[in-house]
């Protein structure tokens, strides 16, 4: 058997054991790629580009889900948007809401109008958080229990925290309140702008990424509340949205490629297998567009992005990541936001929201989307509708590494896909020198014995498997290549 090996486009392709295509699956095992399904709607849309999006839990546990774009922010209620804006809101295209839950409160912020809340089970619309409060463009709950705000209108370079364990109270500075309260705020004196601010990474009670550093922050308490300690210099973050946290760790897009902190240390995930492709394929104007996301169920970071293909900060390409196998692959979806999602619970009749015929349903009625309080990607489409990956499994193509015979030309007769499922083809890429590139042979379907039948005699050879659209299969491990040296029989 020859299998289908890692996802490493950088990688030279001469004798390589790796993918140089791995399109529209997912990693699911150390030895085989799973599908990837397509997008279902499942809500009405917004009016505009999502630009932010959150999902959580009352005490009760019903699950309350939240969304903004440049001039509104909604609240879903079965399948339809509401708008519960508490004033006119003006965010730029290239910025977003981010939200967090502390408690009961919701709270969302960018820089340009106001930190709202939305006290759940009370609030009908979000409401200003506090006079307090700095309008800053990024936002996270630190550990013991501070809301934390980052590039403030004042101060591009400072994080400002409020009371401890009261998101509402935000104390002049310097006064004795704000000291009772451990209220304060830092100017981080080397990394240019706060990018993004996250909770409990490692041993960490936050960090703060910017531009050219990465900060660990260190609850101390009073008088100084926080230490900052810089773990990465000269190095930071370009697209703040993609900085995911992932059990002890966050994974990120770096400057140079993809990272993963454990708090004290950042290491490379990407270097030799994906950065140097994907850092070629992003659209640098629109680099802060680039999102990710974990499904912590199937331990898959999501990474949507707007490649140079479309011009206009459209993301139309994923790059995913297995962070527990340490594995890649990719897709080609246009999407304009994902995050974390948790499914509303249905009853009957509330599915005559969605569609007028059980059958019908999209995803089926015993999956998990309509039980309610399961973890999921959500993803808003370009229509601006919430969607799962619940659809049928997307068209995908992996390629073999080449396989040769010791410096001899070769015959191939065909290639036997080892997939257990769906509607299978297969091509033969073929070169005679180093210096060429591959020429694929036309794709064959499989016979009653498997294989897909070539003849195509050549130095170097892989194989391109194609599954096609909507059949039902779970592993693809990778082939069995049919060949002999060139001239026996």
């Amino acid at each position: 058997m020859i299998p289908f090996g890692q996802y490493a486009p950088d990688q030279p392709i001469l004798g390589s054991e790796f993918a140089s295509i791995a399109k529209n699956v997912v990693p699911v095992t150390a030895r085989s790629y799973g599908p990837l399904n397509d997008l279902a709607v499942f809500s009405s849309a917004l009016t505009a580009r999502c630009q932010g999006a959150i999902a959580g839990k009352d005490t009760t546990g019903a699950v309350h889900q939240f969304a903004g774009d440049a001039t509104k922010l909604y609240k879903i209620s079965s399948s339809s948007w509401s708008d519960v804006s508490g004033a006119a809101y003006n965010i730029s295209p290239e910025e977003f809401w981010e939200f967090i839950q502390f408690g009961l409160y919701i709270i969302a912020t960018n820089v340009n109008n106001p930190v709202q809340s939305y006290l759940l089970g009370t609030s009908a619309t979000f409401a200003d958080l506090s006079t307090g409060a700095p309008q800053a463009k990024h936002i996270a709950k630190v550990d013991p229990g501070f809301v934390m705000l980052g590039n403030t209108l004042a101060a591009s370079n400072r994080v400002h925290w409020g009371a401890i364990e009261d998101p509402t109270s935000w104390p002049t500075l310097g006064t004795a309140a704000a000291a009772a309260a451990q209220s304060d705020s830092r100017d981080l004196q080397s990394g240019g702008a706060v990018q993004r601010i996250i909770g409990a990474v490692g041993g960490s009670d936050g960090m703060v990424f910017m531009e050219t550093a990465v900060y660990r922050a260190d609850y101390v308490g009073s008088p100084a509340v926080f230490n900052f300690h810089e773990i990465e210099r000269g190095r930071g973050v370009d697209a703040p949205q993609s900085i995911v946290n992932v059990g002890p760790y966050a994974l990120y897009l770096g400057v140079d490629g993809f990272m993963k902190t454990d708090g004290a240390v950042a290491v490379s995930i990407g270097h030799q297998r994906v950065d140097e492709t994907f850092l070629a394929d992003v659209d640098n104007d629109y680099i802060n567009r680039v999102v990710g996301c974990l499904d912590p169920v199937s331990k898959l970071v999501f990474w949507i992005y707007p490649s140079t293909a479309t011009g206009v900060g459209v993301c139309d390409k994923v790059i995913i990541y297995n962070h527990v196998l340490d594995r890649w692959s990719h897709a080609e979806l246009s999407t304009e936001y994902i995050y974390p999602a948790l499914s509303a619970s249905y009853t009957l009749e509330n599915l005559d929201a969605i569609s007028g015929s059980l059958d019908a349903l999209s995803p089926s009625l015993d999956h998990q989307a309509w039980a309610g309080g399961r973890g999921s990607f959500g993803v808003f489409d370009t229509t601006h509708k919430l969607s799962f990956f619940t659809g049928s499994p997307l068209a995908a193509t992996i390629e073999t590494g080449e396989f040769d015979s010791a410096n001899q030309r070769i015959l191939v007769q065909g290639v036997r896909p080892l997939v257990n499922g769906g509607t299978i083809t297969s091509a033969v890429g073929y070169r005679d020198t180093p210096q060429g590139t591959p020429t694929f042979t036309t794709a064959t379907s499989a016979g009653s014995d498997g294989v897909c039948p070539q003849r195509i005699a050549t130095r170097y050879a892989k194989a391109r498997v194609s599954i096609a659209a909507g059949g039902t299969w779970t592993h693809a491990q990778g082939i069995e290549a049919l060949y002999r040296p060139e001239g026996r029989r």
